[in-house]
C-alpha cells in the first residue's frame, strides 16, 4: 500500500510539473481508486509543503514548492576550478540525495562548467540550483559566444542545426588536446532532461519511458549558453549504466557506439533525399564501432540519400556496424533496395 501511493504521488508530481494541473479522472483509472482518493493525494501533497496552489480556478492551480534553492553569480578566469565551484555552492544543497543522483549531478556540473572555463570565453556565470519533491534542477548560463556560434566557426559549419548535428554524435570538441568531446554526450543522456540553448537555437534531450526523444526549438534563447540538467530524485540510474550503454559488444574500454536522431539532418528541407544530407550524417562516424541510425519521424528518404549510407560508406567502412532502428516501411523500402545492389536484403547485425 506504502508502494503504491508512493507511485501515485509520483504521478501527481509530474503531471503539476509538466502542465500546473492533475487529470485526476486518467490517474484514478490508471491506479483503479476513485478520484477521491487522488485530491486526498494531492491535499496530502499540499499539507507536506511539496505542492501548493497558484489560485481557485487558474488553468494551471497547482505547482511543485522548492525545498531548496539558490542562485549565485561568479567569476570565470584562469585560475576558476569547476570542482572548486561545485563544492562551494551546489553540493551543500544535494545533500541527503541518493548517492546515484548527487553522482550524477557532480559529472553533469563540473562538465558543464568546464566547457564555460575552456570554452565560452565568458567572464561570468549565473547558478541556479533548485531540489524540489520530484527533481533536482542546475541551470548554468554563461554569456559568451555562444555554443553553436563556436561550433560553427571552429569547423567552418554552415548552419547552427549542422553543428547541433555534429555535436549529437559526440567525439566533438575545440580543444583535442585537452578535451575528449564526450562531456555534453554523455550529460545529456544521464539526467532525465536536457536543454541546451544559445542564440536562436534550442535542443531539449529527454526520457519517456525507455526512449530517448527530442525537440528543437528555433526562438530567441539571447546570447550566451544555457544548459537545462534535470533529473528526477527516485532516478536508479548510475553513470556506469550510461557509459556501458555505448561501449560497443567486444570493447572493453572506451565510447565506441553512438545513437544519432536521423532527423537532425532535415534542416536542409523537409525530406532526406540527397548524398549530400547523407554526408552530413555519416561524417565523422568511422570513428565509432556501432552507430545507430534512429529514424523516428522519419517518413520516407530518397535512393540517393539511402545509398550513400548503407551502400556506398558501408562498403568503406565494413567494420563498422549500421543499425536503423525506429524505421517506417516506406524508408525500409529504401534501405533494402540500396543493399539489393550489394546483393543484400539485410544489414550485417
Amino acid at each position: 500500500m506504502k508502494r503504491k501511493t508512493q507511485e501515485l504521488r509520483q504521478v501527481i508530481l509530474k503531471q503539476i510539473d509538466d502542465v500546473g494541473k492533475v487529470a485526476t479522472v486518467e490517474v484514478a483509472k490508471s491506479f483503479g481508486i476513485s478520484r477521491q482518493a487522488v485530491f486526498k493525494n494531492i491535499r496530502g501533497l499540499i499539507e507536506s509543503g511539496a505542492v501548493e496552489k497558484t489560485g481557485l480556478g487558474k488553468p494551471h492551480p497547482y505547482r511543485i514548492k522548492p525545498i531548496k534553492s539558490k542562485h549565485v553569480t561568479v567569476q570565470v578566469g584562469e585560475g576558476t576550478q569547476e570542482n572548486k565551484i561545485w563544492s562551494e555552492f551546489v553540493a551543500p544543497l544535494l545533500m541527503g540525495l541518493k548517492d546515484n543522483v548527487r553522482d550524477i549531478c557532480q559529472y553533469g556540473f563540473t562538465e558543464m562548467f568546464n566547457n564555460v572555463i575552456d570554452h565560452s570565453l565568458s567572464q561570468s556565470a549565473d547558478i541556479w540550483i533548485t531540489v524540489d519533491a520530484l527533481v533536482v534542477r542546475m541551470i548554468i548560463q554563461d554569456h559568451g559566444i555562444g555554443i553553436w556560434k563556436k561550433l560553427q566557426e571552429s569547423f567552418h559549419l554552415d548552419d547552427p542545426r549542422h553543428a547541433l548535428l555534429e555535436l549529437s554524435k559526440g567525439k566533438l570538441t575545440t580543444d583535442p588536446k585537452r578535451h575528449t568531446g564526450e562531456g555534453i554526450f554523455f550529460t545529456s543522456r544521464m539526467f532525465s532532461k536536457f536543454i541546451l540553448a544559445s542564440d536562436k537555437l534550442t535542443f531539449c534531450r529527454f526520457q519517456d519511458g525507455h526512449e530517448w526523444l527530442f525537440d528543437i526549438k528555433e526562438d530567441d534563447a539571447g546570447s550566451g549558453t544555457r544548459v537545462v540538467m534535470i533529473l528526477y530524485l527516485d532516478s536508479e540510474k548510475t553513470r556506469n549504466d550510461v557509459f556501458g550503454e555505448f561501449t560497443a559488444e567486444f570493447d572493453d574500454f572506451g565510447f565506441s557506439k553512438t545513437h544519432l536522431s536521423v532527423q537532425l539532418a532535415k534542416y536542409e528541407g523537409d525530406h532526406l533525399v540527397s548524398r549530400s544530407q547523407a554526408k552530413r550524417i555519416l561524417n565523422r562516424l568511422e570513428t565509432f564501432k556501432e552507430v545507430f541510425l534512429d529514424f523516428r519521424d522519419v517518413t520516407d528518404i530518397g535512393q540517393a540519400f539511402a545509398d550513400e549510407i548503407f551502400r556506398v560508406f558501408q562498403k568503406d567502412h565494413p567494420s563498422i556496424q549500421l543499425i536503423p532502428v525506429n524505421v517506417r516501411p516506406e524508408v525500409d523500402r529504401m534501405i533494402k533496395r540500396a543493399l539489393a545492389h550489394e546483393g543484400q536484403t539485410e544489414l550485417p547485425i
